[in-house]
């Protein structure tokens, strides 16, 4: 999702637009997962986050070891060590509940305030977040395709 013009001159305009701003573009990463949703029923696929137990149980006795600061594709980031049930595999957020943090996070982001770069496990070719999964959600509400990332392989 691309921020249009309007946002953005709605965002310059004081405190008041930040939060309609922000209400208006987490509403749209909300919406984007019904859509999906029904996509995903009617093809008997799945849109939700992997989650990590099942994932690390195929990968019991794996060294774990840390592969350090990357910039990751946010398509391969397919899975939640604990929240896989807070956004869709597309990380748009699933619930009204998120609205706070995500708001916190993109008005932060638009005020230029550095951010850390998540956390992620790698286990194969796919990515699990560990923590940041709200800095995810809003780059990709932002049409950012990359996110800087702490890794550690499983």
């Amino acid at each position: 999702m691309m921020i249009t013009e309007r946002m953005m001159m709605n965002r310059m305009s004081g405190n008041q637009e930040d939060g309609k701003w922000t209400r208006n573009l987490f509403n749209k990463a909300l919406r984007n997962p019904a859509v999906t949703r029904i996509i995903a029923l009617l093809s008997s696929n799945s849109n939700l986050l992997k989650s990590l137990d099942s994932a690390s149980r195929q990968r019991q006795n794996a060294n774990r070891h840390y592969l350090g600061l990357r910039t990751v594709a946010i398509s391969q980031i397919r899975g939640s060590e604990a929240r896989s049930r807070d956004f869709d595999s597309s990380f748009h957020p699933l619930s009204e509940r998120t609205f706070y943090r995500w708001s916190s996070v993109a008005q932060a982001r638009q005020q230029g305030i550095p951010l850390p770069p998540v956390e992620l496990i790698k286990v194969g070719e796919t990515y699990f977040v560990r923590d940041g999964h709200h800095r995810i959600s809003v780059a990709r509400a932002f049409g950012e395709q990359f996110i800087e990332a702490e890794v550690t392989e499983w």
